[in-house]
């Protein structure tokens, strides 16, 4: 079992065109997309948005951390495109799993342009500015700071069982879960231990003692990031008239698997086909 996945959410400083766009506009940004994203459910639609949101990456400066992530989620892709092209009980059920894995790849994409361009002290300045209290921005920040630090605590542990003959990587897949067991103990004391000290060190500190905090940067909006803003609004907008108007979209967007090359079907050919050959 691998935790390299985790390295998407580690922040690196890096000075990109992505990293000088005001947080706020980013989360603006990310939410518009998302909904468009969920909206969507065409093949054609979907491929825009990710030739789209390439670009994105490759300013952005992770678009080698984004390939590593895809590696570790191709499989869960692949089992989503699968089994909703089995078992989903509509019409063009192959067309409906690929869009379903588009979505997957798409999202990994647009969200990690707050993993990799945001660090953990802008994100608190933006849920702050976005009015929420310091101490739930203050969480979410520490949670995301934290995430890669107990990943590589995490991958030491298991090496430090491993070497002490515990067989993790061995056996069905049952056998597996089973052989994780012994990890959790040491995981969950490592964890309780670095929550603990991080509870003393805050309170040394005096944490939330004053309503009004200060910082040692502040956000704030420039030209261009007024014209994300604008942009994230115009898209919301266009994903309230979408939804609202129930407008269809045109005909060159609409693309379908024909059934002949639906899942299912290819299946159900391999299927008899290794059967008449086996009862021969």
């Amino acid at each position: 079992m691998s935790l390299k996945i985790l390295e998407y959410f580690n922040y690196l400083e890096h000075k990109s065109p992505m990293h000088y766009i005001d947080p706020r506009g980013k989360t603006l940004f990310i939410i518009a997309i998302t909904c468009l994203t969920i909206y969507l459910d065409q093949i054609i639609p979907m491929c825009i948005i990710l030739v789209a949101l390439l670009p994105l990456i490759y300013f952005g400066n992770f678009m080698k951390r984004w390939l590593k992530s895809l590696l570790f989620l191709i499989p869960v892709i692949l089992l989503v495109v699968i089994l909703n092209a089995l078992f989903l009980k509509i019409d063009y059920p192959t067309t409906i799993a690929i869009v379903l894995g588009l979505r997957l790849i798409i999202l990994s994409g647009f969200f990690g342009l707050i993993f990799q361009t945001v660090s953990p002290d802008d994100i608190s300045q933006t849920l702050i500015k976005f009015k929420f209290p310091y101490s739930f921005a203050w969480a979410i920040s520490t949670a995301y700071r934290f995430i890669p630090t107990l990943a590589k605590e995490t991958n030491i542990i298991i090496d430090a069982q491993k070497s002490r003959g515990l067989q993790i990587d061995r056996g069905n897949l049952f056998k597996r879960v089973r052989n994780m067991i012994p990890l959790l103990i040491p995981i969950f004391a490592t964890a309780l231990r670095r929550s603990w000290q991080l509870a003393e060190a805050i309170e040394s500190r005096g944490w939330n003692a004053t309503k009004n905090r200060t910082y040692l940067y502040s956000l704030k909006l420039k030209w261009w990031d007024i014209i994300v803003i604008l942009l994230s609004l115009t898209l919301f907008a266009l994903f309230l008239y979408l939804a609202i108007a129930d407008v269809s979209l045109p005909f060159w967007m609409v693309y379908k698997i024909p059934e002949r090359f639906e899942l299912k079907r290819l299946f159900l050919i391999a299927w008899e086909w290794i059967k008449n050959l086996f009862s021969k």
